[in-house]
C-alpha cells in the first residue's frame, strides 16, 4: 500500500506541480485551505504532510501547533513548504518539530529523495525502539539498562550532557532518559538545556527525578513511546 501524502497550499498552481511530482509514488491528497486543514485534521489519514507556511485566515505555522496538541496526530511527519529559503526559519521550525523544510521550486528528483529519506527515518525507529540513558548513578544505570535490555529495547548510556547530543544528532533514539544524578545538575535543568536539540531530533524526553522499580520503568517507557 502507498504512503500517503497530504499536501496543503493556497497556491493552486503549487498543489497541481507538486501533486504531479508525488502522484506515481505516494497516494496524494490535497487541501487548499489552511483553516479546513485544521477543521479536517483527523480524517486525512497522512503519512505525512507538506504544510505551506503563507497561507489566509490560518497559516501553516498555526495549523502545525494545533496539530502538536493533538496526540493522535502530533507524530505525522510535517514538511513545511515556503516560496523563499529562510535559514533563521528553518531552525525555528525544527526546533519545533517539523521533519523538514522545503523551497516549493525544488526539483522532483529531489523532493522524492527527501520525503524517501524521511519515511525510511521514521521506519527505522519504529521497529526496534532505542532508548538513550543520561545518568551518573552507576547501580541505577545498570539496573535500568538490564530491564530495558530484558524488555525488547536498544539501550545507549551516556555520562555527559555533550555525549547525549551528539548521540541523540547521530542515531536519533526513540526515547531519552534523563536520570536523576546528572552530574549534580537536576534532570529538568537538563532537559531545559537540551529541549532545542530533543524537539528537533523529535526524540521523546522522560525526565526522572527519583529511581524507578524495574517494572515501573517500563510502563513509564511504553506510555511514553505512545503518547509521543
Amino acid at each position: 500500500m502507498k504512503k500517503r501524502v497530504l499536501i496543503v497550499d493556497d497556491d493552486t498552481m503549487t498543489l497541481k506541480i507538486l501533486k504531479k511530482y508525488l502522484e506515481g509514488t505516494y497516494d496524494v491528497v490535497i487541501e487548499n485551505a489552511g483553516y479546513r486543514f485544521v477543521e479536517k485534521m483527523g480524517s486525512y489519514n497522512a503519512d505525512l504532510i507538506l504544510l505551506d507556511i503563507e497561507m489566509p485566515v490560518v497559516n501553516g505555522l498555526q495549523a502545525f501547533d494545533v496539530l502538536l496538541k493533538n496526540p493522535d496526530l502530533n507524530d505525522i511527519p510535517v514538511v513545511f513548504l515556503s516560496g523563499v529559503s529562510n535559514p533563521n526559519l528553518v531552525r525555528e521550525l525544527m526546533n519545533k518539530g517539523a521533519a523538514g523544510y522545503l523551497v516549493k521550486t525544488i526539483p522532483k528528483g529531489e523532493l522524492l529523495a527527501r520525503l524517501e529519506k524521511i519515511f525510511s527515518e521514521n521506519t527505522k525507529r519504529s521497529v526496534t525502539p532505542e532508548v538513550l540513558i543520561l545518568d551518573n548513578d552507576i547501580e541505577n544505570l545498570k539496573k535500568m539498562r538490564e530491564s530495558l535490555s530484558a524488555n525488547n529495547f536498544k539501550v545507549k548510556v551516556v555520562r555527559t550532557s555533550v555525549e547525549a547530543v551528539n548521540h541523540i544528532k547521530d542515531h536519533h533514539p526513540n526515547v531519552f532518559i534523563i536520570g536523576h544524578d546528572s552530574s549534580g545538575v537536576s534532570p529538568s535543568d537538563v532537559y531545559d538545556s537540551l529541549e532545542s536539540v530533543i524537539r528537533q531530533e523529535r526524540v521523546i524526553p522522560l525526565v526522572m527525578e527519583e529511581n524507578f522499580f524495574s517494572t515501573e520503568l517500563i510502563d513509564r517507557v511504553n506510555n511514553a513511546l505512545n503518547m509521543g
